[in-house]
C-alpha cells in the first residue's frame, strides 16, 4: 500500500468538487488520483462554483458557493465511495459585488461573512434556523482557535482586529442592524454588540500620519486562543496577545503586495504569502524569515498546514525518504492553492532546536514544491486525511506479470501455428517426392525403351 494525502479542492465548474490523493513523495514517480465529484443536491439547489469549505467534527463538508449559498455535504467513507450528498442548505442574502471572506466552525455551528459585513451563523442542530447580523465592514478575514471556540476573530479595511462572544453576537440586537458608527471614529465607537476586545492603533508614523488599518488575512495560533496573527496590505504580519490591546510585534515581510494569506505551522512557525509570487515561512520569535519557495510565478491565495501522518500510517513521522539510495528526505507541511488554479505540495525545513539561531550547523536549509495538480477552482479546501491505495509499483509489476504471462501464451499459439505449418511442409514435402519419384520412374522407363530398340 502506498500512503497518500487526501484533498477536497474546488473545481473549476459548478456543483462539482475535486477529490486529489497524492502519493508520498518516494524512488518511482507515481500520478496524483484525481476525481471529479458531482454533488448530488436533491430537492436543494445545485451547488455553485465553490469558494470556501471546511470540515466539520461530523466529518460533513460544509461548502460556501458564488451563488451565496451555505450547503453542509455528507461524505462518503474510503470503503464505500460515493458521490457527496447535500443534507441541509441556506440561502446567505448577499449584496450585489458581495463575496466570502470567511469560513469557520466554532462549538454553536458554522459561521460564514460577507464582505459586506453580514454574518451568517448556521447551528449545528437542524432544528435551529441560520441567524445573520451585520458587523462594520469591509470585512475581509475570519479565524476560530478551535471548533469548540466560544468566541472568533475578525478583520477588514479600517476594521481593526476583534474579537466577538458567539452568544453574545448572535442573541443581541436585530438580526440586521446598521454596521455605521455615525461618522465616529472607530477607535473611539463603542464596543458593537457582542464584541469583548478590539486592538489599539499602531503608533504613528515619523510623519504624525496613522498606519492604515487594511488586513488582508487573519489566524489563531498553536499557543492558545489569544494568539493571533495578521497579514496587511502594507506587506507586514502582525502579532497580537489579546491580554494587551497594541499589537506586541510586526515584521515587514512581503516583496511585492500586500500579506494575503497566514497559517501556523508550529508554536514558533508561521507560514506566509504576499500577493505576488512569494511564498515562505518566519520565525515567530523574531520575524526572521527561515525559509522561502523559489521559481513560484503564481500567488498563493490558500494555505493549509498539513498534519503528521498518524501512528498507524506506515510511516512514523511526516518525514519520508525520497530516495532508499541516500539520507536525503522532505518534510510535507504545507498545501497551497495559486492564482493559477493548481494545488501544489510543498516540503518543509526541520524546525531549529530552542536557543539555536540561523542554520543549525551552517547548512544551507532548502524547502521546494513536491508535487502539484492544475485544475483545480481557487478557493479554500481541506486536507481530509492520511489515505492509502494499491502500491502502483506492485500493481504495473502485476500488470507486466500479467502481460508477460498473456505474451507467452501468445508465443505457445504463435508455436502450434507454426507446428502446423511445418506439418503441412512436411506432408507437401512428401508429396514433392513422391511426384519427382514419378518422374525419375518415367524418366528411367524411357531409358529402357530406347535401349530395347
Amino acid at each position: 500500500m502506498v500512503q497518500t494525502l487526501d484533498f477536497l479542492a474546488p473545481s473549476l465548474h459548478p456543483n462539482t468538487l475535486v477529490d486529489i490523493s497524492y502519493p508520498e513523495p518516494g524512488p518511482s514517480f507515481r500520478e496524483p488520483i484525481v476525481r471529479h465529484l458531482a454533488v448530488k443536491h436533491g430537492e436543494y439547489k445545485p451547488l455553485g462554483r465553490a469558494k470556501n469549505m471546511i470540515l466539520d467534527p461530523d466529518d460533513h463538508l460544509v461548502v460556501a458557493d458564488d451563488s451565496f449559498l451555505l450547503s453542509r455535504l455528507k461524505l462518503s467513507s474510503p470503503d464505500e465511495p460515493a458521490p457527496p450528498e447535500i443534507v441541509s442548505q441556506h440561502q446567505v442574502q448577499g449584496k450585489k459585488g458581495d463575496i466570502f471572506t470567511g469560513l469557520i466552525h466554532t462549538q454553536a455551528g458554522t459561521i460564514a461573512s460577507l464582505s459586506s459585513g453580514l454574518l451568517t451563523l448556521v447551528p449545528t442542530s437542524a432544528d435551529s434556523e441560520p441567524i445573520s447580523r451585520t458587523v462594520p465592514s469591509p470585512l475581509l478575514c475570519l479565524s476560530s482557535s478551535s471548533s469548540t471556540a466560544a468566541s472568533f476573530a475578525l478583520a477588514g479595511k479600517e476594521v481593526d482586529v476583534s474579537i466577538y462572544d458567539i452568544e453574545r453576537t448572535f442573541s443581541s440586537a436585530p438580526a440586521l442592524s446598521d454596521p455605521s458608527v455615525g461618522g465616529i471614529k472607530r477607535k473611539n465607537a463603542p464596543l458593537e454588540p457582542g464584541e469583548i476586545w478590539r486592538a489599539k492603533n499602531m503608533p504613528l508614523t515619523s510623519l504624525s500620519l496613522r498606519p492604515p488599518i487594511h488586513h488582508l488575512a487573519l489566524a489563531h495560533l498553536l499557543q492558545g486562543p489569544e494568539h493571533l496573527v495578521s497579514g496587511t496590505k502594507a506587506g507586514t504580519v502582525r502579532r497580537y496577545d489579546t491580554r494587551q490591546r497594541k499589537p506586541v510585534a510586526e515584521w515587514k515581510v512581503a516583496r511585492e503586495g500586500g500579506v494575503g494569506s497566514v497559517t501556523p505551522r508550529s508554536e514558533h512557525e508561521l507560514f506566509f504569502s504576499d500577493r505576488s509570487s512569494f511564498l515562505g515561512a518566519i520565525d515567530l520569535r523574531t520575524g526572521r524569515l527561515l525559509y522561502s519557495y523559489p521559481k513560484l510565478t503564481s500567488s498563493a491565495y490558500h494555505l493549509l498546514s498539513i498534519p503528521s501522518p498518524p501512528p498507524s500510517a506506515s510511516t512514523s513521522s511526516a518525514a519520508i525518504s525520497i530516495s532508499s539510495q541516500s539520507n536525503s528526505s522532505v518534510i510535507l507541511g504545507l498545501a497551497s492553492i495559486s492564482s493559477d488554479a493548481t494545488l501544489r505540495i510543498h516540503s518543509t525545513v526541520p524546525p531549529l532546536p530552542e536557543g539555536v539561531k540561523g542554520n543549525a550547523g551552517g547548512e544551507k536549509k532548502k524547502a521546494s514544491v513536491v508535487g502539484s495538480v492544475g485544475g483545480v477552482g481557487v478557493g479554500g479546501f481541506v486536507f481530509r486525511r492520511w489515505g492509502n491505495v494499491p502500491d502502483l509499483v506492485e500493481v504495473q509489476g502485476e500488470g507486466k506479470t500479467q502481460a508477460q504471462g498473456e505474451e507467452g501464451e501468445e508465443e505457445e499459439d504463435e508455436g502450434d501455428v507454426w507446428d502446423g505449418m511445418s506439418e503441412v511442409l512436411e506432408d507437401g514435402d512428401s508429396d514433392l517426392d513422391s511426384d519427382e519419384e514419378e518422374v525419375e520412374d518415367d524418366q528411367v522407363a524411357k531409358k529402357q525403351k530406347k535401349s530395347k530398340r
